[in-house]
């Protein structure tokens, strides 16, 4: 009884978090504007949540009764309905994205839109007669004109709303109507839209609060013109020192790269692992291609991954999960097996526009998997049935026929698949699918996608639909290294190697820590690799591991024996050995 209590971490960060949660609140209530710099796991999502339920609760009379509106600006429409779901249905707060928000702000303003599309070529549609247009429209985020209507592009919303930002009174009445405007991912906005808060209204302090919510360093989307840090001498900077995902040895490393905002884990039960696998033991010819220069060829790369891979799972409990980061998609559809259909679909793949790919992806595979274990509701939920399909002998005998052949048929042509499936006739085929496979029956020649034939596309291996529709589900492995924004997991490899000329992590990563100046005018190619290799590196909650596959040359070497320990770097064999 008489031994003091000792803190835990848990302890520590909590009290650090529910320090910094108050300040929020103090600037909330006084009216200062500020910018929460919430590094990773800190609990920037907590922490914006609390400030809602505070405003909810202190702000009602003042803002409700007066028809004035808190608006929350998120960067994607999942997080704004997540949101909305904490809010009642007559909430003063308005959850909403920047493009939402912007055309609800300016759209009563038809007559000032027009002149400035007429006066603007870049904002009007290719074809038609701007005179012919009366009114401006926002819906699908396409620019086109239409029956008198101009429907605009999504990013012709926030350059109007810049425009009419510049004008004084429209700038009074969008004060009087939002007085207070809470902004997360700050790090993401438009600049030109942040530029003008600052101007007209922070550097002034005339005009709305704003709370800023996000982290300078999470910044990784360069061609939307992102803001990244905010600064001005009036917004009061509050930082977050607590991380509730990572364990110690790796929320060690993030301070080691970014002493500035230092933390404090939360995870008591495990210390962490961080370690170095190199290939510098591969005495193989590397590559000499463009952007590749150097490193592991394809085959290679995949083989040693996958045995890294499994090496690490055999090491850890089942339940944890496992992430492989890869810098772009070309290397991991390489690395996966699906380049060719990359190839031909392009981003298409990654955003699920294909027909083929959904109808494999949603219906093929699904109705295959429920045949194959018996799973009658995922068989019913598929077909979007409410009866039992298979109520007689003969049609079970089809159904367990469809499952043998469609078994035997998915490691050859998409082609098999496809001509199995329409032959059973169990399954419904989606019209556009009918025409493709009627083209491909009759005119073969036609072209699919860029410069592939309807008959090529068809006639590629199914396996290369598999791969990409393991790489489309939430739960896969491999991801690219922009992909896990916002994510975590339990053990992470992270693959520094080449393939985006955009990012060379060892000539930059040992600028973070100052151990090589940045040269002039690399400036913004410095912050762009620090951004990605501190969002990596902190996606992990127990292990990380940075896997290089590209020849480490002396001061990178330095760098990595300075945040992981000389210990802790191992070649590729001499880790599979350990």
């Amino acid at each position: 009884m008489g031994e003091s209590h000792k803190s835990t971490n848990y302890d520590i960060a909590k009290a650090e978090a529910d320090k910094v949660d108050a300040q929020i609140i103090a600037a909330l209530q006084e009216g200062r504007s500020f910018r929460v710099e919430a590094g990773a796991g800190s609990g920037k999502t907590y922490s914006l949540n609390k400030v809602i339920e505070w405003i909810q609760a202190n702000k009602w009379n003042e803002y409700n009764q007066k028809k004035k509106n808190v608006v929350c600006i998120t960067y994607t429409n999942a997080a704004v309905n997540v949101i909305s779901e904490r809010l009642s249905n007559d909430s003063f707060i308005l959850p909403s994205t920047i493009h939402s928000f912007a055309w609800n702000a300016i759209k009563q303003y038809q007559s000032s839109l027009l002149k400035f599309i007429e006066s603007d070529e870049s904002l009007q549609p290719d074809e038609g007669d701007f005179s012919m247009v009366v009114e401006v429209k926002y819906t699908l985020g396409h620019r086109y004109k239409e029956n008198g209507m101009q429907y605009l592009y999504h990013d012709d919303v926030l350059k109007l709303f810049c425009l009419l930002l510049d004008n004084v009174k429209f700038r009074r009445v969008f004060t009087d109507k939002y007085p207070l405007i809470l902004i997360d991912e700050y790090q993401d906005s438009y600049k030109p839209i942040v530029d003008r808060f600052i101007e007209f209204f922070i550097a002034t302090e005339k005009g709305p609060q704003f709370g800023f919510f996000g982290d300078a360093w999470q910044t990784i989307y360069q061609s939307n013109k992102a803001c990244g840090l905010i600064e001005h001498n009036n917004l009061e900077v509050i930082k977050k020192g607590s991380n509730f995902r990572s364990a110690p040895r790796i929320v060690q490393l993030l301070n080691d790269i970014r002493p500035e905002l230092p933390q404090q884990s939360a995870i008591d039960d495990f210390e962490g692992e961080v370690i170095v696998v190199t290939c510098q033991d591969y005495s193989g010819e590397r590559r000499n291609d463009r952007n590749f220069n150097d490193d592991l060829p394809a085959e290679e790369l995949r083989a040693r991954l996958n045995k890294l891979s499994d090496h690490i799972k055999n090491r850890v409990p089942s339940k944890e999960d496992l992430k492989v980061l890869m810098i772009t998609h070309k290397v991991l559809a390489t690395q996966q097996g699906y380049e060719r259909l990359l190839d031909i679909l392009g981003d298409g793949l990654r955003d699920k526009q294909d027909a083929f790919l959904l109808f494999f992806m949603n219906t093929v595979e699904p109705i295959y998997k429920a045949l194959q274990t018996s799973d009658m509701q995922l068989l019913f939920d598929t077909l979007g049935i409410k009866r039992y399909p298979i109520s007689q002998k003969a049609e079970k005998e089809k159904w367990n026929k469809l499952e043998q052949c469609v078994g035997q048929v998915r490691t050859k042509r998409s082609i098999d698949v496809l001509k199995t499936v329409i032959d059973s006739k169990l399954i419904p085929i989606p019209p556009q699918i009918e025409g493709y496979y009627q083209q491909y029956s009759t005119t073969p020649e036609l072209m699919y996608s860029n410069e592939v034939t309807i008959q090529e596309f068809l006639e590629l291996e199914y396996g290369q639909f598999l791969a990409a529709i393991d790489f489309l589900y939430p739960e896969a492995e491999y991801s690219t290294e922009h992909g896990v924004k916002g994510e975590e997991y339990d053990n992470v490899i992270f693959v520094i190697s080449k393939g985006w000329n955009q990012y060379q992590f060892e000539t930059y990563a040992p600028m973070i820590t100052g151990s090589i100046p940045v040269p002039k005018g690399k400036e913004a190619s410095f912050e762009r690799n620090r951004n990605l290799f501190y969002v990596c590196c902190s996606r992990a909650k127990k292990r990380l591991m940075l896997f290089v596959t590209v020849p480490i040359e002396p001061i990178f070497r330095e760098f990595l024996s300075n945040l992981v320990g000389t210990n802790n770097i191992y070649t590729y064999n001499q880790y599979l050995e350990k």
